[in-house]
């Protein structure tokens, strides 16, 4: 795996809002020594407290489509403008085995009203109780079943948008390569999870620890989703960074941050892509950690993330020609 140069990224120091967070969390237990009921609960406190309430949506309704081993329950974001609208589906992120709708819902409601996109979430199924590929086979489903029923919901006709933060851009950008990007029109890739679980980057060495998201709980997130068979943890849908087929990818969007230890698989990612000519945007936030998109009571990164996200949605064509990262 070729990591790109990451010292061509803008450097900054850690946001304030983030360091004193940080200062607090030296209080919490590390997630890693948790059960998983205990750690989803934590997630669940820490999205509510800690994100600011958002922007007023139409409408939120839940409804289930059938899935590949069970129903899924999806969650339907109506923009408070006239539809039909264009269709992002969200595929939120908490290391294979935390998240839900509800841990969620701040960032979809904040898409629906920015982007003015009728926004669908899935509550896929978790690790440890359901590992590889049990979520990805749930997200590929949601997408072949939103290309047909979008217009149902009130969205377009046409091809969808497909984002996801963490493990869900993961799992979105599997979902995309499942396709070959049919039916899909744009992929946001939020600090996406990427390359090789046993192989760690120099990000991870650096802020694999104190910093939020720490390499020990990222081995045991990994150790729930994949188990130790070499195969698993060598899959073209896991170690993406190794994997072909990227070429037919839709125009991608992709965020990475300067105090998360996904960093530079983010960056490799958005290198990997272009050699694959897909266009890229890759915007850096360098003050930020992991999980932005929850902290935005402490920084207004989250914010801005979201915000940049939804004003490449609104392109007609969500289209961009490759640039340097910005910030």
């Amino acid at each position: 795996m070729h990591i790109p140069d990451p010292t061509r990224l803008p450097q900054a120091p850690l946001e304030p809002g983030f360091a004193a967070f940080l200062q607090q969390a030296e209080t919490m237990p590390p997630i890693e020594t948790l059960s998983p009921a205990q750690a989803r609960q934590m997630y669940r406190q820490l999205s509510a407290e800690l994100s600011q309430d958002p922007p007023a949506v139409a409408s939120v309704r839940d409804l289930s489509i059938a899935g590949p081993a069970s129903d899924l329950t999806l969650r339907v974001y109506t923009p408070p403008s006239q539809g039909p609208w264009p269709t992002l589906l969200y595929v939120h992120g908490g290391g294979f085995l935390m998240g839900d709708l509800d841990t969620h819902d701040t960032v979809c409601r904040t898409l629906c009203q920015m982007a003015d996109t009728l926004v669908v979430a899935v509550d896929y199924r978790l690790a440890p109780e359901h590992p590889f590929p049990a979520a990805p086979d749930d997200v590929e489903a949601t997408v072949r079943w939103l290309i047909e029923h979008a217009q149902d919901l009130g969205g377009q006709a046409g091809p969808l948008a497909l984002a996801g933060d963490s493990a869900g851009a993961q799992l979105a950008l599997v979902a995309a390569r499942r396709l070959r990007g049919q039916g899909l029109r744009a992929l946001g890739l939020i600090y996406p999870v990427a390359g090789h679980p046993d192989t760690p980057t120099a990000s991870q060495r650096q802020h694999g620890q104190g910093k939020f998201l720490t390499r020990s709980a990222m081995d045991w997130f990994n150790q729930a989703y994949l188990g130790q068979e070499p195969a698993r943890r060598s899959h073209p849908e896991v170690d993406l960074l190794n994997s072909n087929d990227l070429d037919l990818l839709p125009d991608t969007w992709l965020a990475t941050l300067g105090h998360d230890p996904l960093c530079d698989e983010g960056l490799a990612l958005a290198a990997r892509l272009r050699d694959a000519a897909v266009p890229v945007q890759h915007h850096h936030y360098p003050g930020a950690i992991h999980a932005c998109l929850h902290f935005t009571r402490l920084s207004p990164s989250g914010w801005q993330l979201m915000a940049d996200l939804a004003q490449w949605l609104c392109r007609d064509d969500a289209r961009a020609a490759p640039v340097s990262p910005k910030r």
